[in-house]
């Protein structure tokens, strides 16, 4: 019975930390596109964003979307170099 319930325990934490690494990327995107706002270069990634998309948001807005959905899909790859 132990094992079953340390399996449920390790679910759980592993969905948990998905989910806290997808909120963290939201924070981390909206703190970034806040930056970007600031700079002239904000104004140029906006009209791309409207040309592509017809939505008017803000850039903190948009960094904090992209942060969330890259949270989702960003994986732990490892890549094992061979030396030939």
């Amino acid at each position: 019975m132990s094992d079953v319930l340390e399996l449920i325990l390790l679910a759980l934490l592993f969905i948990g930390l998905i989910f806290g690494f997808a909120l963290l990327g939201t924070a981390i995107g909206a703190f970034v596109g806040w930056v970007v706002g600031l700079t002239p270069l904000g104004q140029a990634v906006m009209k791309v964003w409207f040309s592509l998309t017809h939505v008017e948001c803000q850039l903190w807005e948009l960094g904090a979307f992209l942060g969330f959905i890259c949270g989702f899909l960003k994986g732990l790859i490892t890549v094992e170099h061979k030396e030939e």
